[in-house]
């Protein structure tokens, strides 16, 4: 059966959309736009509708990705005409292409993911001292954090190996950083983890308040990301 991956973005009213949901949004849309959809077999059938790596509720993504089989080829170009008028807002497709056969899920694909994080700078730190703070924070070999799960034990964890890229400047008064961290089951690195340990690391660097973060993309580990 014909795989597709669709490249799409999140914003606005849509970012606040659980994984669970958006997985059901598009769903939805793909029935009224009449794609042939594949389903899985078995007592309960399910159309064949596989999600990357989930957002945060309220994060936004520029370049977000899912894949879905099909029981009938379809030219890209149409699968994307037809998916396009049935999203609801905030959802917008950017391009849909033909997965090979035999590639690998898109979950297992995926092994980084890229962010734009904006944040109030400390009124007297400038771009020397981003500078200066960013490179403390890479040249450690281990960054912990600790985790905690409901129902189990805190679990620390050295995050350093999977910032494979963290630079920022300063754009009227506000910390605008740009980050690679690794995504995946082996090792998954969260923006507001990094954030957490450059606060730790310099605390006079921020002013404080709720940072602005936006998923730009997800990668392949080989190609690394920005």
């Amino acid at each position: 059966m014909p795989r597709y991956r669709v490249e799409y973005g999140k914003s606005g009213p849509a970012r606040y959309i659980s994984h669970l949901d958006l997985v059901r949004a598009f769903e939805r849309a793909m029935r009224r736009a009449g794609l042939p959809l594949a389903f899985s077999r078995g007592f309960n059938p399910h159309p064949l509708i596989s999600p990357g790596p989930p957002l945060p509720v309220g994060m936004e993504g520029e370049r977000e990705c899912l894949d879905v089989e099909l029981v009938e080829e379809l030219a890209p170009e149409e699968v994307q005409r037809r998916l396009s008028r049935e999203l609801p807002a905030g959802l917008a497709v950017k391009s849909v292409r033909r997965v090979p056969a035999g590639a690998p899920a898109l979950m297992a694909a995926v092994g980084r993911a890229s962010y734009r994080v904006e944040m109030p700078l400390a009124e007297k730190a400038g771009e020397e001292e981003v500078r200066r703070c960013l490179q403390l924070l890479l040249e450690k070999q281990e960054v912990s954090v600790t985790r905690r799960r409901e129902g189990r034990e805190e679990k620390t964890v050295n995050i350093r190996p999977g910032i494979y890229r963290l630079c920022g400047r300063v754009e009227g008064g506000v910390l605008c950083l740009e980050m690679t961290l690794a995504v995946g089951d082996r090792l998954n690195v969260r923006p507001q983890e990094v954030i957490n340990a450059l606060a730790a690391f310099c605390p006079h660097l921020c002013a404080g308040g709720e940072p602005r973060v936006v998923r730009t993309g997800l990668f392949p580990v080989e190609a690394g990301g920005p």
